[in-house]
């Protein structure tokens, strides 16, 4: 069931006040497409004008999935004249002018409720939020500190890279710093592994983000952080045609590493809730968030593959497996 206008008012209020945060006056942009639910936009409307933001709401036309993020001159040029952005809508956040934005200090803040809007209201209004940022906090460390990293499944993925010398960013799904970009609901890290280092097979036993929810696991092999055999069944095939069909060689290469810690998150197929199933793995593919500090640079694509139940270790002691987080280092509850 959809949730009704009523929890739409109490989830805008949470979006505006406590993850966009806006200061009065401050030119918000509030984006959606056609494809998205008007009761939310202008719900969110409604809350950023009472936050005394100098808020605006503007539709846009669907971009359908996979496509390159390269909204028109309109789009564009609100998105360049706005301090905060709140988008519903796909096909912004590695778009041109976001890009440019960002770089002058413009913060955005993404979501897609399709399909998931139950979830959304759960994993913003019904979790010890702070909790679950200060778990994050602690695996960015974590992570900041460990040489070697390996994630293994029950299904088959066996990879390995090093972390030590790369930053560990804490997906808390709230603006915080000038030219940031976040997803909400929180929350998830992530991490740019070194490149070179990456290496072994990836078994996909959960989703991804150009089929959604995988029934058929299938399997990547990677040497030195490049994709260099898929195999599988149907759905290994239409990932490989993806990926042949963008005619960018930047989509074969991981770009992040990262793990959920949502405990109201599963797998939908929708990668706003898949991303953040707690102890969930996420390994994302081709555009880099210059904030990850990696070598793999922009692209106009993205993709993220997720594994449901792997098991983590940081230098050979395991950090998370099964869904959980290893209580030995001190985790919080959620």
């Amino acid at each position: 069931m959809i949730p009704k206008a009523l929890y739409w008012d109490e989830f805008a209020d949470a979006t505006i006040n406590k993850l966009v945060r806006p200061e009065r006056g401050d030119p918000l942009l509030i984006l959606v497409d056609t494809s998205n639910d008007l009761v939310l936009a202008e719900a969110c409307l409604a809350a950023a004008i009472r936050a005394g933001a100098d808020a605006q709401l503007m539709i846009k036309q669907r971009c359908a999935r996979g496509t390159a993020s390269e909204p028109g001159p309109i789009v564009s040029n609100a998105i360049l004249s706005s301090k905060l952005i709140l988008t519903l809508a796909d096909g912004v956040v590695r778009a041109p002018a976001t890009i440019e934005a960002r770089s002058k200090g413009t913060r955005l803040l993404s979501t897609n409720v399709e399909g998931v809007e139950n979830y959304v209201v759960r994993a913003l209004l019904d979790i010890d939020y702070e909790a679950m940022v200060r778990n994050a906090e602690r695996i960015a460390k974590l992570w900041e500190e460990t040489d070697i990293c390996r994630v293994t499944s029950p299904q088959g993925t066996d990879i390995s890279f090093k972390l030590r010398g790369r930053p560990g960013v804490v997906g808390d799904g709230a603006l915080s710093e000038d030219g940031e970009v976040d997803f909400f609901p929180g929350a998830q890290v992530s991490i740019a592994p070194i490149e070179e280092t990456i290496n072994g097979t990836i078994v996909i036993d959960a989703s991804d983000s150009v089929q959604g929810v995988v029934n058929s696991p299938y399997s990547f092999t990677l040497e030195g952080g490049v994709i260099t055999d898929i195999e599988g069944g149907k759905e290994a095939a239409v990932m490989s045609n993806w990926l042949e069909t963008r005619g960018d060689s930047k989509i074969y290469q991981l770009c992040h590493f990262s793990i959920g810690l949502n405990r109201q998150a599963g797998i939908s197929g929708n990668m706003i809730e898949d991303e953040r199933m707690l102890a969930a793995i996420d390994f994302g593919f081709g555009y880099q968030d210059p904030g990850l500090g990696g070598n793999v640079g922009l692209s106009p694509y993205h993709m993220d593959i997720m594994l449901a139940t792997p098991t983590t270790y940081l230098d050979g002691k395991e950090m998370s497996g099964g869904g959980k987080l290893n209580d030995e280092f001190d985790f919080e509850e959620m």
